[in-house]
């Protein structure tokens, strides 16, 4: 096998939905271990590097809702995953997929006393939207995926532009539920790292607010005909 081809066969979408079942069932046991991490892993959670022996990952929970966000182009797997007991979290968790295994693993986690955290509210909103796939002939290419989602979050961090919203459109923010998706204006989204399910029509961007080591930020849109009909927000600093 050729190194593309191995390299297209490790980041498969079957690969990936994998591990972010692997992922979903480590949660639900508290332990790492059933991921195929390789011989060092740099868990972090908000930006700060945390022992996965103390960390969200290290308490039994299930999801009581789950999204997952699978970017064969990156070998990037996301899922966002609402735990409502025994601890309520909502968490969104990039997985960086290697040939040696899980190197890195970054998740934002909101929790009570973040701002409008609500893990029941999420998961009520969350469970009533459509996150399938979408027909292939109405999917939106990776570059338009990724050119709506940085319009949006430009505007919010006080750029100009136009940015493409479904009439529809609808947003959770930590658990409070917005019927418009109208970005107000706050602090630059910096380093942002974005991930790409076509097939989802779904984007997950992970960024730091206002500074390049400023609070961890996680949004994930789902865009439909190139127009966003919802937005989940993610942030310890909202």
């Amino acid at each position: 096998m050729s190194s593309a081809a191995a390299a297209q066969s490790q980041c498969s979408r079957e690969t990936l939905d994998d591990i972010a079942a692997k992922y979903a069932e480590g949660q639900k046991q508290g332990s790492i271990f059933t991921l195929p991490v390789g011989e060092w892993v740099d868990y972090r959670e908000n930006g700060e590097l945390v022992s996965t022996a103390v960390g969200v990952i290290a308490q039994p929970s299930e999801f009581a809702w789950q999204l997952d966000v699978i970017d064969p182009g990156s070998c990037h797997v996301i899922v966002q995953g609402v735990i409502l007991e025994p601890t309520p979290y909502v968490v969104t968790t990039q997985l960086a997929w290697t040939f040696n295994g899980l190197g890195q693993i970054r998740s934002t986690v909101i929790r009570e006393g973040d701002p409008k955290f609500d893990a029941k509210k999420t998961f009520e909103y969350a469970s009533k939207e459509d996150w399938g796939e979408i027909p292939e002939g109405q999917r939106n290419t990776r570059d338009e995926l990724i050119a709506v989602a940085n319009a949006y979050l430009d505007r919010m961090g006080g750029g100009d532009g136009t940015v493409a919203l479904a009439s529809n459109c609808d947003r959770i923010d930590n658990g409070a539920y917005v019927a418009n998706c109208e970005p107000g204006t706050g602090p630059a989204f910096l380093k942002r790292e974005l991930s790409v399910d076509v097939a989802k029509g779904t984007v997950a961007v992970v960024s730091n607010r206002g500074e390049d080591e400023g609070p961890q930020d996680a949004r994930i849109f789902r865009i439909e005909g190139g127009k966003i009909r919802h937005v989940h927000a993610v942030a310890p600093s909202l």
